[in-house]
């Protein structure tokens, strides 16, 4: 058995947890032993999703499982009742946790280290309770990070709340481009900066200053200037070891036979229908795991799809709305796209992004969305919503100019983008970016075939990834026990 053992902490968010148990499944790759700490609720679902198989048993040696309470009984509506979930992983799931790792101590073998969401709020206070190094695993954008990291920069130069003009530029953030408002992280946007998410993100990032080690889910060569810049405030070693996802995919294949997923959802087979569209035909529509989307604005981009007359693949959560809104689609529609599209719950993203048959992603901008359509050579069409969206979508449409933006961004009002895109726009602007040929839509595959091979290399042997998961896996494992964490900083 491995002399190091690890316990990771998994955000019961979908969106969390594929890439931070994707890092667990490469340090148990590499002979270190890794528990993988899940929620009672997180796992049930996984486990209903994939017919009862599980993953964390199923994929990978080395890796266990360890199951903790979130606060909350288990038939308790985590979706439609965020506020209350919110509320319990503030201020309830500390006292679990505790008990947790009190029982992972008693049991053995001795812990190494916890890795941990960014996000948990708590994850210092346990380090230093039980002696244990702290790595903060970070599943965003770097850029997104040093924000939050300098809120304090926000606040000092009066655009925390941002009540002053709104078209001012915010130009002092380290090792990021002058920023409009609607580029900031959504919760940065709200005129209202008391409510229980700031709480969170605000504590998350006070234990995150207390972290041994940072770790990212990005790319160096894609964000060297915010990395290089964030490094030097830092004060502990960081490492970028992105894209955490099924490699395997890099090729266009489908995934590995037997398999199990994480997902928290079904996923059905789209593979016949895709088979039967032509190359580059086919959009892809997903706005994610946890965003929610307005009745109105799920009535505009139907009719929009179907007006477009481009084939289409939308993948609509039951609880997109809210998890007690029903017969979201407008009248008719079903049966009026029978012959153009496809609807379903949930799919496995990577094998319908991998297909050739798909030609672009209309996407809402999520981190693990955005590296799975650059490692599959997908151009998007940015709908940001929530969190993190705004900015990435900054990123990948004005920086990295890989995607066009549907609508224009506006400013966010407690989450929800105050302007409805019209049915309208959305057909033409469908039109336009899946023109193969129209001088946008070569521009963005150019520039997409372009990052995405500074992905691959970035994730090969010899690559900036490849060396820095190998790095901290070294330090892990004492193979060069004379270096303090800070020089191999260096040395990655």
């Amino acid at each position: 058995m491995s002399s190091v053992h690890v316990v990771v902490f998994m955000y019961p968010f979908q969106g969390h947890i594929i890439p931070i148990y994707n890092l667990a499944k490469h340090l148990a790759a590499k002979g270190v032993l890794v528990t993988v700490v899940c929620t009672h609720d997180s796992y049930a679902r996984i486990i209903k999703a994939n017919n009862g198989r599980d993953p964390f048993t199923h994929n990978a040696h080395h890796i266990r499982l360890a199951l903790v309470s979130d606060g909350l009984p288990q038939d308790f509506d985590r979706s439609l009742n965020h506020h209350d979930f919110n509320n319990v992983l503030l201020y309830k799931m500390e006292s679990h946790v505790e008990e947790l790792m009190e029982d992972l101590q008693r049991k053995g073998p001795p812990i190494s280290c916890i890795i941990t969401d960014t996000v948990f709020v708590w994850a210092d206070r346990i380090a230093k309770k039980f002696g244990i190094p702290h790595v903060s695993f970070w599943t965003e954008p770097i850029m997104v990070f040093s924000i939050y990291y300098h809120w304090d920069l926000l606040v000092k130069n009066g655009h925390h709340p941002f009540t002053s003009n709104e078209d001012e530029l915010i130009n002092y953030i380290p090792g990021a481009p002058a920023l409009k408002l609607t580029d900031l992280p959504s919760y940065l946007q709200e005129r209202d900066v008391s409510t229980l998410k700031h709480k969170i993100i605000y504590q998350a990032f006070q234990s995150a200053r207390g972290a041994d080690w940072i770790i990212s889910n990005t790319v160096e060569e894609l964000e060297r200037r915010t990395i290089q810049e964030l490094r030097q405030q830092l004060g502990m070693p960081f490492c970028s070891v992105g894209p955490m996802f099924q490699h395997h995919h890099h090729d266009n294949h489908n995934h590995s036979k037997g398999e199990v997923g994480t997902s928290m959802w079904a996923e059905s087979d789209c593979r016949s229908w895709l088979d039967s569209k032509p190359k580059n035909s086919v959009v892809y529509v997903s706005f994610g795991s946890y965003a929610h989307v307005s009745k109105a604005q799920i009535h505009e981009m139907a009719i929009g799809l179907l007006h477009s007359k481009r084939p289409f693949i939308w993948v609509l959560r039951p609880d997109i709305v809210a998890s007690d809104v029903q017969d979201i689609l407008p009248e008719g529609f079903m049966e009026d796209s029978k012959e153009q599209g496809l609807v379903v719950e949930w799919v496995s993203q990577l094998d319908v992004l991998s297909h050739s048959s798909v030609g672009g992603f209309l996407t809402h901008c999520g981190w693990n969305s955005i590296m799975e359509s650059l490692w599959l050579g997908v151009p998007m069409l940015a709908f940001p919503l929530l969190t993190d969206q705004y900015t990435n979508c900054r990123l990948i449409v004005h920086e990295w100019e890989v995607a066009m933006s549907l609508g224009q961004v506006s400013r966010s009002s407690n989450n929800i983008r105050s302007t409805l895109v019209t049915r309208q726009e959305i057909a033409v602007t469908i039109e336009e970016f899946m023109e193969i040929d129209g001088r946008k839509g070569k521009n963005l595959r150019s520039n997409v075939g372009s990052v995405r091979e500074v992905m691959k290399k970035a994730a090969m042997n010899g690559g900036s990834s490849k060396n820095n998961l190998e790095g901290f896996i070294d330090y892990l494992k004492g193979r060069e026990q004379s270096r303090s964490p800070s020089q191999l900083e260096s040395h990655i």
